[in-house]
């Protein structure tokens, strides 16, 4: 068992203290952007589609540092989404990219691998293009060369276009949920744990 896993298991029990919530707890740290202490609460939770899970959020009240995250208490199968977007009413499609999740648009060129300090998102199809344009435009300032390519996804934003979003998920969690029921959407079960590749 990792120690990301060991750490999981003994948040994920506890009394019930809500219809929502089992247990709560919190704590202080040191805040990574001031270095003042920063308050850490953690409530256990049933979510849909999720299961149990630890919400955690950490603020600082100093320099206002926010972060919240969703930690499952146990994850499932490893999943691929794929969702072939060819409309603006498919930007809509509603997203949830867990925090060990690679989000792909081959037809872009982008492969977004999270971080250690990745969080769960959830947004929509645009959202996730916003995410992909606003990392664009950071490159730019840094290293240059990067805005054409942040123009052509604002344009797909306003007239639409045609890609595949796809979201490969170790924990299962990940899912892409259209307007209405759609034969765009595409979810197999990948053989592979957390730690393989596949």
């Amino acid at each position: 068992m990792s120690g990301r896993e060991a750490e999981r298991d003994s948040s994920c029990s506890g009394e019930k203290i809500s219809v929502y919530a089992e247990s709560s707890g919190e704590f202080r740290v040191e805040c990574p952007i001031c270095g003042s202490e920063a308050i850490v609460r953690e409530s256990l939770y049933e979510l849909p589609k999720v299961g149990k899970a630890v919400l955690v959020s950490v603020v600082c009240k100093v320099c206002g540092y926010k972060r919240t995250d969703v930690v499952p208490c146990k994850v499932k199968k490893r999943i691929r989404i794929y969702y072939a977007v060819d409309s603006l009413e498919d930007l809509n499609a509603r997203v949830i990219r867990s925090a060990a999740a690679t989000v792909e648009i081959p037809e872009l060129g982008v492969s977004v691998t999270p971080g250690a300090a990745a969080s769960t998102v959830v947004t929509n199809v645009e959202g996730v293009l916003r995410m992909i344009q606003d990392a664009a435009l950071s490159i730019e300032v840094l290293e240059g060369g990067a805005k054409g390519f942040a123009e052509r996804l604002e344009k797909i934003v306003e007239k639409g276009g045609r890609f595949t979003l796809i979201i490969d998920d170790p924990w299962g969690l990940s899912s892409i949920e259209p307007p209405k029921s759609s034969a765009k959407l595409l979810v197999e079960e990948v053989e592979g744990s957390v730690n393989e590749g596949g």
